[in-house]
C-alpha cells in the first residue's frame, strides 16, 4: 500500500471519529435544549415528594406536550453580609446560599464541556421563585452505590473526580460531600448536584484541587482559559454578583497555572484526554 493512500485513510479515520464527537456534542445539546423548554413551559403538577437537604428540595414532576419531566425544585435564596458562624463552628464572610448558584453551575458547566451538572432552570411554584433542576434517572447518591465497578470504570471515576475538584475550585462550592454527587450504577459515571453554596468571593483554589493531579481534555482547558467577562453575561445577569465574577476569574488564572504546571512536570499526553468519558 502507498504511503499516500495511508495517510487518506488515517485522515479519513480521524474525520469519522470528529464527525462523532460532534454528532454526540450536538445529540446533548438538544437533549438540553428539550429539557429546558420543557422545564421552562412546562406546568407543574400538583403533589410533591420533600427530600432530605439543608435547602429544602421537592421533587415535582413538569408535564409538558403529554410527556413528564422530574425535577427538584429549590427556592432557598440567603444572604448574610458580614462575619456568620456556621453550624460547623466555622465563620464565613457574606454567607449566601441562593438557588440562583444551580442555574449558574449548570450553565458554566456546559460552557467548559463538563456535562456533569444537570439542567437548571429558573422557575415559580406556589408564589415563589426558584429553580428547577432535571432529575437525573438511574442513579444514587454517591454514598448509597452497592454496584461493584471494574478497574477501567474505577480509573474513569477517578478522572472525573479530578475534573469534579477543578470545577468545585472554579465556582468555588464549599458544600461537595457524598450526598451531592449522583451516580449511575450501571456505567459508574458521575453526576453533580447542589451548588447552592458555591461562587465565594475568594481568590484562592480549594485544597483538592490544588495539591491533586489534573486529567481533563484540550477542549476543556482551552474554554477555561478563553472564559472572560463577556462570554460570562449570563452568569453576571442576576445570577451571580461582580464581585463573585471577578473572584471567579482570579481563581480560573490560578487553576490554568496548576494545570500548565502538571504538564510541564507530567507532560500532554498525561494531562490532557482527547476522548470524553
Amino acid at each position: 500500500m502507498q504511503p499516500r493512500t495511508i495517510a487518506y485513510r488515517v485522515v479519513g479515520v480521524v474525520l469519522v471519529l470528529l464527525m462523532a464527537v460532534v454528532t454526540v456534542a450536538e445529540d446533548l445539546a438538544q437533549l438540553d435544549a428539550e429539557i429546558e423548554s420543557c422545564l421552562t413551559d412546562g406546568k407543574i403538577l400538583k403533589g410533591a415528594e420533600e427530600l432530605v437537604g439543608i435547602t429544602r428540595p421537592v421533587k415535582v414532576e413538569v408535564e409538558c406536550g403529554g410527556t413528564q419531566q422530574a425535577a427538584v425544585f429549590k427556592s432557598l435564596d440567603e444572604h448574610k453580609w458580614g462575619h456568620t458562624k456556621l453550624a460547623s463552628g466555622e465563620t464565613e464572610f457574606n454567607f449566601s446560599d441562593s438557588f440562583r448558584y444551580e442555574r449558574a453551575a449548570y450553565l458554566l458547566d456546559r460552557q467548559l464541556g463538563l456535562d456533569m451538572v444537570p439542567v437548571a432552570v429558573l422557575g415559580r411554584r406556589k408564589g415563589s421563585d426558584g429553580v428547577l433542576v432535571a432529575w437525573i434517572p438511574n442513579t444514587v447518591l454517591e454514598n448509597k452505590v452497592t454496584a461493584a465497578f471494574d478497574g477501567p470504570q474505577m480509573a474513569a471515576q477517578f478522572r472525573q473526580k479530578s475534573r469534579m475538584h477543578l470545577f468545585d475550585s472554579l465556582i468555588y462550592n464549599t458544600d461537595r460531600r457524598a450526598e451531592n454527587i449522583l451516580v449511575d450504577e450501571s456505567t459508574g459515571g458521575i453526576y453533580l448536584i447542589d451548588h447552592s453554596r458555591a461562587f465565594r468571593e475568594k481568590t484562592e483554589l480549594r485544597e483538592e484541587f490544588a495539591n491533586g493531579r489534573v486529567w481533563l481534555s484540550r477542549e476543556m482547558y482551552e474554554n477555561l482559559a478563553g472564559l472572560d467577562e463577556e462570554s460570562l453575561a449570563d452568569l453576571a445577569d442576576g445570577l451571580i454578583s461582580e464581585a463573585q465574577l471577578e473572584a471567579l476569574l482570579a481563581r480560573r488564572d490560578l487553576i490554568v497555572a496548576k494545570i500548565d504546571a502538571d504538564r510541564q512536570e507530567y507532560g500532554d499526553d498525561v494531562v490532557f484526554l482527547e476522548a470524553k468519558e
